[in-house]
């Protein structure tokens, strides 16, 4: 987890922001609905040929993730990885060994570290078309 160094009050403005900023992107998917009801959008899913197989990364916004508890956030990643990106990639034809499910408050790009932006990060293993958490 990428956590940034303010307080709350801060917190809930760039939330707000970020769910402005959202809906300001047409080119996002549709809001996914996860668990615990936040809002949610897909932002694009990154291939990386791995030893192992194909890894696909999944990344969404969502602008409430650092406000939820741990576990909230841990249902919401499992819940996207088997409803959302294990059947998007099957249905394209790319079967991945594993899939990183991201979640950022507001929009970053890859790789890129932002103080003020909390990222979540969760991994799966794909075993008979079944998400099963990794830590890592």
């Amino acid at each position: 987890m990428l956590r940034p160094g303010r307080n709350a009050r801060a917190r809930r403005g760039l939330r707000g922001a970020a769910a402005v900023a959202l809906a300001a992107l047409p080119d996002l998917a549709a809001a996914q609905d996860v668990p615990s009801g936040q809002p949610v959008a897909f932002v694009e899913t990154i291939a990386e040929d791995m030893p192992e197989g194909l890894l696909l990364r999944y990344r969404y916004i969502a602008p409430e993730a650092g406000a939820l508890s741990h576990r909230l956030r841990e249902t919401d990643t499992a819940h996207l990885c088997a409803r959302h990106a294990l059947p998007d990639a099957l249905g394209a034809g790319r079967p991945p060994a594993r899939i990183v499910v991201s979640l950022a408050e507001a929009p970053v790009d890859f790789g890129v570290y932002d103080a003020d932006v909390a990222q979540f990060f969760e991994a799966y293993r794909i075993e008979d078309s079944r998400c099963i958490w990794e830590a890592f």
